[in-house]
């Protein structure tokens, strides 16, 4: 049974003599102490005390730097998503002229394909060579 208090005696025997404590199965038992953690003043009911402001303005500036930090990685993530943006609608772009300066350059080798069969020039691989 843990937890149970168990009477010892430091005679031994059966009576009750002056040394009698009570102990637990895992040790002695202590009262609780307590106003030894971090106590800044405030459970006195007192004012904040040198310690308590020290922490408040560490955790204040800490907390200062974390969220500047946040900020300026969210605000350049923006940027750069931004300028990603920036570059698709510039590349859709190019693609659109780029698609226009094919049909212009088919259009214009069709009319010049034509005009040399008008001016006597035929395929390559209708030409013969002859020799000397």
């Amino acid at each position: 049974m843990q937890g149970v208090p168990i009477p010892t005696s430091a005679g031994g025997g059966s009576g009750e003599s002056a040394g009698s404590e009570l102990k637990t199965p895992t040790g002695l038992l202590r009262p609780r102490r307590r106003g030894k953690g971090w106590d800044f003043g405030f459970r006195k009911g007192g004012d904040l005390n040198r310690q308590g402001a020290l922490f408040l303005f560490i955790s204040l500036v800490i907390s200062y730097l974390l969220i500047s930090l946040y900020l300026g990685l969210v605000s350049y993530t923006m940027i750069q998503a931004r300028h990603v943006q920036d570059l698709r609608e510039t590349l859709l772009q190019i693609q659109v002229d780029n698609a226009f300066l094919e049909q212009q350059i088919g259009e214009k080798q069709k009319g010049l394909f034509q005009q040399a069969i008008q001016m006597g020039f035929v395929p390559a691989s209708q030409v013969e060579i002859v020799g000397p």
